[in-house]
């Protein structure tokens, strides 16, 4: 059990002092820029759908409806994923990109239904990646440091949902609605690069053969998790 364990948390090998490792560094910029940029189409989506293509504003709520299904659905199918480590870097990386060049294409959408497509497909790999990332994340910290690791994630993620409306609002601006949701392509992509950074830096993952995916509920729903979810 303690060798599985150790395959499962490679950060269980680096030093229990240091948390702030080139990993973490690379996960929070990945977090501040993709937030950034996707919080720019989330910005002018109201705009984009009542003046520029004269939809109803109920158009809104049924692209954004959509939207989150997809992300919830997405988050749930990204466990498995996220819980093999031969997958979760490949997914996050994926999820990363997905999720900036669709946000990006809405801005060249023209009808309602091309923007919900594009919008719930964005969705759906931002969901998808999310338990991969926090997985890497986990990979790239002692165990002792979850704690500082992950708050520093959440806020780069915080900060860049701050940032994102407000740069939307330059882009606007400057280029008008259209091309300021189309350049957010470019912080979306850097983000790819800061979770490409992060996984060079992560420990090397030992051979193994590569895991079923499978859907494993009652066993978290037996368990602290179960108990947690119920109380809440």
């Amino acid at each position: 059990m303690p060798t599985e364990d150790r395959d499962i948390r490679p950060g269980a090998d680096l030093p229990v002092n240091t948390w702030f490792t080139p990993g973490v560094r690379g996960i929070g910029t990945a977090s501040f820029l993709s937030d950034l940029g996707h919080e720019i189409p989330t910005s002018l989506l109201p705009s984009l759908l009542t003046v520029t293509l004269g939809a109803p504003a109920a158009a809104l709520g049924l692209v954004e409806g959509i939207a989150d299904a997809m992300s919830g659905a997405a988050k749930f199918a990204g466990g498995p994923l996220g819980d093999d480590p031969s997958r979760r870097r490949a997914t996050a990386v994926a999820g990363y990109t997905i999720t900036a060049i669709l946000s990006a294409a809405i801005g060249g959408a023209t009808s309602v239904a091309q923007v919900a497509t594009l919008r719930a497909g964005a969705w759906a790999a931002r969901g998808i990646r999310g338990p991969s990332r926090n997985a890497l994340l986990a990979d790239v910290v002692h165990p002792s440091a979850y704690g500082r690791a992950f708050g520093f994630e959440r806020a780069m993620d915080n900060a860049g949902a701050v940032g994102g409306p407000l740069l939307a609002l330059l882009l606007v601006a400057w280029v008008g609605t259209r091309w300021a949701i189309t350049l957010s392509v470019i912080p979306g992509l850097l983000a790819v690069v800061a979770i490409l950074y992060a996984i060079r830096n992560a420990p090397k993952l030992a051979d193994r053969p590569r895991r079923k995916l499978r859907f494993q509920v009652r066993p978290v729903l037996k368990g602290r998790l179960g108990r947690l979810m119920v109380g809440v």
